[in-house]
């Protein structure tokens, strides 16, 4: 039997996936401008780097957008509500793998 240890989620991921909470719980709500990286990295514990990495996440999935004056949550509710079910999906698959490795 092979060795299945799995790393693949990164710092900026976990990171994202905070912020993507926040944002379904309303600290930081549809059309707000986010805080600084210096800002959200003093708060997290993290480098302003691993902020960066995680703007840039959230912004590939439209979840946040970068204006001229910073990084803004979308206005688009729709978009927030399909990155939340993309997020739950990809939660069962996991719990679906490691259900299946402790099964008899």
């Amino acid at each position: 039997m092979s060795w299945d240890i799995d790393v693949s989620e990164k710092l900026y991921q976990r990171l994202a996936n905070e912020i993507f909470f926040r944002i379904l719980h309303g600290k930081y709500r549809t059309g707000d401008k986010m805080p600084s990286y210096t800002e959200l990295a003093k708060e997290a514990g993290s480098s302003p780097e691993t902020v960066r990495k995680a703007f840039r996440e959230l912004q590939h999935y439209g979840v946040i957008e970068k204006m001229r004056r910073g990084y803004f949550v979308t206005a688009d509710e729709a978009v927030v509500m399909a990155y939340r079910q993309q997020y739950l999906t990809t939660i069962e698959k996991k719990y679906l793998v490691a259900k299946a490795k402790v099964e008899i």
